[in-house]
């Protein structure tokens, strides 16, 4: 299974502002001090030591995730990200037309839908999308989102062939090569978690979800949701203080993240849904916070890997 991040980003996009910027390129400056990086050798070497929060940055786009497996492509959420992924698909073929893909919706909170009327695929005939998701009510949301109070094109302006498919939760439905059961989720509305097979992986969604309780009864269906997954992609926005301060925002914390996956035996945990007012030093130390809490519970050779999901990290799993 093929997994790119097109968005990572929570409730808004967030751009880098000037001053952050101004920040980075200092740091930057102060490690190549006395470098030759006129030479690529030195400055291919520099660049790859830089640290992750450098090197890499969490982005800004709102959530969007692409998942292949075989020719299928399955994309879940339609937050800003999805914008570029439209992009790169017209790159792909999708500009000509008589090309498939699957949505999965986990909710339609702004920051999850609010890219979908900028994906340039649906506006190409002869593309056909079916969209699935539990909510009955899933095509007035999106076609309600592009009245005309709201954005300029209608729903209707689409030209691609767009069909909306209800899933019952917590049940096995087959899409194509995927296997998808919807898992209802703690967050404000009605927001579903998945978990996805192809019969060779398992990918977990779990974004938008709050567990107040972290007793065995109370965690239960969440661990055997998440067990065994070979990436578990986990709402961590907030820090311990924060979900503290935030109770039923419908959020949670890179640590819980890691509670529950050494519970279920996860492989991978992508940390995903940062905050908008998260920087990407903290987004980078909470990794490391739950990396340092899983060593402390684990032993043996399959301590659970801690990654950040930023935008444009791509993984085989």
């Amino acid at each position: 299974m093929y997994i790119k991040f097109w968005g990572t980003r929570g409730s808004i996009p967030t751009s880098l502002g000037g001053e952050t910027l101004k920040q980075k390129y200092r740091q930057l400056l102060q490690g190549a001090a006395g470098l030759n990086l006129g030479n690529e050798a030195v400055l291919s070497r520099y660049l790859d030591q830089l640290s992750p929060s450098l090197q890499f940055g969490a982005g800004g786009e709102t959530t969007c995730v692409e998942v292949r497996s075989g020719d299928q492509l399955l994309i879940i959420d339609a937050g800003s990200g999805v914008r570029l992924l439209g992009i790169d698909l017209l790159e792909h073929g999708f500009d000509q037309g008589n090309r498939q893909a699957d949505f999965l919706f986990t909710h339609t909170h702004w920051d999850h839908i609010q890219g979908f009327p900028f994906f340039r695929p649906a506006f190409v005939p002869g593309n056909h999308f079916t969209i699935h998701s539990p909510l009955a009510d899933l095509q007035a949301r999106l076609t309600g989102q592009q009245h005309e109070h709201f954005f300029p094109v209608p729903f209707d302006c689409m030209s691609a062939t767009i069909t909306f498919q209800e899933i019952e939760p917590q049940t096995w439905s087959q899409i194509g090569r995927f296997r998808v059961y919807p898992l209802r989720l703690s967050h404000p509305g009605m927001t579903y978690g998945y978990r996805i097979e192809d019969g060779h992986s398992t990918l977990v969604m779990a974004t938008d979800s709050e567990y107040k309780r972290v007793d065995l009864a109370s965690t239960e269906q969440y661990v055997e949701f998440f067990r065994d997954a070979d990436l578990l992609v986990f709402d961590a926005q907030y820090s311990l203080t924060e979900a503290l301060d935030k109770v039923d925002w419908g959020h949670s914390t890179a640590m819980m993240g890691a509670e529950l996956s050494y519970r279920a035996g996860v492989k991978r945990l992508a940390l995903f849904h940062h905050d908008p007012t998260s920087g990407d030093e903290k987004i980078w130390a909470a990794k490391e916070q739950a990396e340092a809490y899983l060593l402390r519970r684990q032993s043996g050779p399959e301590l659970c890997q801690v990654l950040v999901a930023y935008d444009g990290l791509a993984l085989e799993v």
